[in-house]
Formats: C-alpha cells, structure tokens, sequence
C-alpha cells in the first residue's frame, strides 16, 4: 500500500467512526429536552387535578343552591351562606377541596417562574 492509500483508509475510518457516533448520539433523548418534556407533562397533571377539583366543588354548590332554593324559595347571596347551610361534613369537604386547589395553584405558579 502507497501511503496515500493508507492516509485515505485512515480518514475513512475516522469518517465512518465519527458518523456512527454522531447517529448513535443523535438517536437518544437529550437530558434538558426531557427535564422540559417532564416539567410540561407535571404542568399539565397539576392543571387537570386542579380542573377535577373545581369541578367538583362546582356540582357541590350547584346540588346545596338547588336544596338552598327549594327550602327557602330564593337564591343564596353568597358562597359564605351557602356553606352555612351545608351539613358539616359537605362544608368540610368543600373547604378541603377548596385548600387543595389553592395549594396546587401555588405549586404550578412556583413551577412556572
């Protein structure tokens, strides 16, 4: 072999070399494209249990207004009065709902600065 032709199979090794470990490289997930795939999919987790929950305190004020209504023949005033009128257990449960909500609204908002 002339030494042309050896510096030619050298540089095509290291060609081939390099290309298969840039496709190698390529061909797996960067750490900072899955920390942000992850930080977007907890986002959106959060935001549906926050969705669940206003939900439900929602068919929670609407069935209380309902029987508010019928009991007294008016609609209640405000939020606080119908909670008064609540048994202690529905009351109980709206103000967890209603703190579990608050709380996972001030994880998103410290997730998103």
């Amino acid at each position: 072999m002339t030494n042309m032709q050896k510096y030619l199979t050298v540089f095509m090794l290291i060609v081939a070399v390099g290309g298969v470990l840039l496709g190698w490289e390529s061909r797996y997930a960067k750490a900072d494209q899955v920390r942000m795939i992850e930080q977007r999919l907890d986002q959106k987790i959060l935001q549906d249990r926050m969705e669940s929950i206003q939900e439900r305190m929602w068919k929670m004020e609407d069935k209380w207004a309902e029987r508010f209504s019928i009991e007294t023949g008016r609609i209640h005033d405000t939020l606080e009065e119908l909670l008064h009128y609540m048994t202690p257990e529905a009351r109980d449960q709206y103000r967890f709902l209603q703190y579990e909500y608050q709380e996972l609204a001030k994880t998103l908002e410290g997730r998103s600065e």
